[in-house]
């Protein structure tokens, strides 16, 4: 039988039968729906989470802890600049910093308004391998020059008459804190973000000793701006250890002995490649190190998300096996109805292979059109969904709930397509099996 017969045909005996055709459809329809709309929550629940914690950092930065800072009983040896020497030459390591951050009480001064911000040091010679975004000015660090985030510059208000002669930190002033969390201080912003790109701000300092308490003021250039991210690193500043070893002694009355008792914390860049990345961690975990990266985070959840989606294809998938059964009976029935025209098929000279390919096409025909509206309706309901929950969650502009991979409406398609072929096998074989004599005496 030629391709367009077959065509023609099955086109005929669906139009003929169209009512049930239209019941037994609306079982795919509703599977392949569900299938497309399920899936597509899920993708964008993972996409916006995915989203929301790269912004936490960079895909390719690794933040080493010691085994010490956790109370663990790790052996591996402390922070020390041997140790980062170590780091640098794991395959994959593109180089390895210092992330220090300084704990003593402090307050940011321009002018008359107050703000805060995390003081973190590292190697200046590491810059250019940071990928640090900037809004303004360069990625340029030096004696006084640090690099501030995005949000240094929202964190300033005009201090309160109780803070007026106190330090920085638990005792009064806006204390030095990190996240957009740190907005909520004891005075809250009364200016407008300020632009402290090329300006200097002042560092002030205090610390405890046997005389009470002392104040210190380091003068600060702002170098670059970061671009914002909208994560905790809008809070950060970041200048030279150099300078930063020059606050802790000053804070501590002792210079920090990094040879000796290691650094809190190191980043270590890998290159940008999340394999890399994920093999570097495993490394250095390996070693005996606390690790931390954005790229660990991200491949847990996308693992997470595809045995969700995988258990909510095959919820949705039931529905389609339902529609299957709905396939075959309505193509059993069609059987029985067309007992004379399928032996006169036979007479004429049918072999069993055409009848049988004309039962499977109307079973994959119904299986395939059903499969192609439940896409259709599917990514609608599933653009509507997306928008009143986008509504309702408060998403912000122009981000969505919903993500629909390329490869879904594909697959949903030829799923329904299998379930209709397989639906049809066993009344295509029923028909072959009738004896065209019986066939053609049946009324």
């Amino acid at each position: 039988m030629k391709l367009r017969d077959l065509f023609l045909l099955v086109v005929a005996n669906l139009n003929r039968m169209r009512g049930r055709v239209v019941m037994t459809m609306m079982g795919v329809v509703i599977g392949t729906a569900a299938i497309v709309i399920l899936i597509s929550l899920s993708s964008g629940l993972q996409a916006s989470t995915v989203d929301n914690f790269s912004q936490f950092g960079s895909l390719n930065q690794i933040t080493v802890f010691s085994g010490s800072r956790f109370g663990g009983d790790s052996t591996a040896e402390g922070l020390t600049p041997s140790a980062i020497n170590d780091l640098e030459d794991i395959d994959g390591v593109v180089a390895v910093t210092p992330y220090e951050q300084f704990s003593g009480q402090s307050v940011l001064k321009y002018n008359r308004l107050e703000g805060f911000g995390s003081i973190y040091g590292i190697d200046p010679l590491v810059l250019p391998d940071m990928n640090f975004e900037l809004s303004e000015g360069s990625a340029t660090l030096g004696a006084g020059a640090v690099i501030i985030g995005s949000g240094v510059g929202s964190g300033f208000s005009e201090a309160s008459d109780s803070d007026q002669g106190q330090g920085g930190g638990p005792t009064g002033g806006p204390r030095m804190m990190f996240g957009p969390g740190a907005q909520a201080s004891d005075t809250e912003s009364t200016t407008e973000a300020l632009d402290l790109y090329g300006k200097t701000i002042q560092l002030e300092l205090t610390r405890m000793s046997e005389d009470g308490q002392e104040n210190r003021t380091v003068r600060l250039r702002v170098a670059g701006v970061l671009a914002s991210s909208g994560g905790n690193e809008d809070y950060n500043i970041y200048m030279s250890m150099k300078d930063l070893d020059s606050l802790l002694a000053w804070s501590r009355q002792e210079r920090p002995n990094w040879v000796q008792d290691g650094y809190s914390q190191v980043m270590v860049i890998a290159e940008q490649d999340a394999d890399v990345t994920l093999a570097v961690t495993e490394e250095i975990t390996n070693r005996g190190y606390f690790t931390m990266s954005t790229t660990s985070i991200v491949e847990s959840l996308n693992s997470v998300y595809a045995i969700i989606e995988a258990v909510l294809g095959g919820v949705a998938s039931i529905a389609l096996l339902v529609a299957a059964i709905g396939i075959a009976n309505t193509m059993v029935m069609s059987v029985l109805e067309r007992t004379r025209e399928i032996g006169l098929m036979k007479a004429i000279g049918a072999r069993n292979r055409d009848v049988m390919a004309v039962f499977l096409a109307e079973a994959s025909a119904i299986g395939v059109i059903g499969g192609v509206i439940g896409v259709i309706v599917g990514l609608v309901l599933a653009q509507i969904i997306g928008v009143v929950a986008s509504a309702v969650v408060g998403t912000e502009s122009g981000t969505t709930l919903v993500v629909t991979p390329l490869w879904l409406p594909v697959f949903a398609i030829v799923f329904s397509l299998v379930i209709g072929l397989i639906a049809g096998i066993y009344p295509a074989f029923r028909a072959v099996q009738l004896d065209p004599v019986r066939a053609l005496r049946s009324e």
